[in-house]
């Protein structure tokens, strides 16, 4: 954790000793009464907390915001949903990269059943969320939509350059794609690609279908390098 965050209705609260962050705190970073360390808001400021007060029932702390954290980039991937623990490592690596929104999609290859995940039912993805803010030391949180089917998706989607990842009908490849816009929207298929019909809705939805060379690369791997090239390209709007 390079910066610890809280949720508003915390910050008057007592920090249990036996809560992951109290943890860290003391066992990793090594504070005592007295001292600071980096905390924010979930998507609000960024400040330090003293720890005014260490005792059984946990840590007692003193927050000071003041530093105001910019926006996420304007950039969505729309995402084929991959088996969770695939899944929980895309939450956490996005997060850190500043994606504005995910967008889970059940595709016609994928499996159905994931989307019943104990990760998405439990809201286990926001503390993967908030872990990949943390790492980021930033306080902003993406948005997460889950939909049964990639037409849900695309009825839905803001306006922006729209591009896909294909191995097979992709016009070109994203990393010679001349073409510099405002916002994203990018999307990556599941373990099996997207199936005819995806790649003819991707189309009619507006998408260029672009490619990230021969190799085929896992839905996490996708992510990471398609992010971090459209990254690229919004730096040069």
């Amino acid at each position: 954790m390079n910066i610890i965050l809280f949720e508003e209705s915390e910050s008057d609260r007592l920090l249990p000793l036996d809560d992951a962050r109290a943890r860290h705190v003391v066992n990793v970073i090594g504070c005592k009464e007295g001292d600071s360390f980096d905390v924010g808001l979930v998507n609000g400021p960024r400040g330090k907390a003293r720890i005014a007060r260490i005792s059984k029932r946990g840590l007692q702390l003193d927050f000071h915001f003041a530093v105001e954290v910019p926006a996420l980039y304007p950039v969505e991937l729309i995402i084929g949903l991959p088996r969770p623990p695939s899944a929980r490592r895309i939450l956490k690596d996005l997060t850190t990269q500043g994606v504005e929104k995910m967008h889970f999609v059940s595709t016609d290859k994928g499996e159905k059943s994931y989307l019943n995940s104990r990760l998405w039912a439990g809201g286990e993805y926001r503390r993967l969320l908030r872990e990949g803010a943390e790492q980021a030391f930033c306080t902003r949180l993406p948005e997460v939509a889950l939909y049964e089917s990639l037409t849900d998706c695309i009825a839905n989607l803001p306006m922006g350059e729209r591009l896909a990842l294909d191995n097979y009908e992709a016009d070109c490849s994203l990393g010679s794609l001349d073409r510099v816009a405002r916002s994203y929207i990018l999307a990556v298929g599941a373990e099996r690609g997207w199936s005819a019909r995806e790649r003819n809705e991707l189309r009619e939805g507006d998408f260029t279908l672009v490619n990230l060379g021969s190799r085929v690369l896992k839905t996490e791997t996708a992510c990471i390098v398609g992010l971090a090239l459209v990254l690229e390209k919004l730096k040069a709007y």
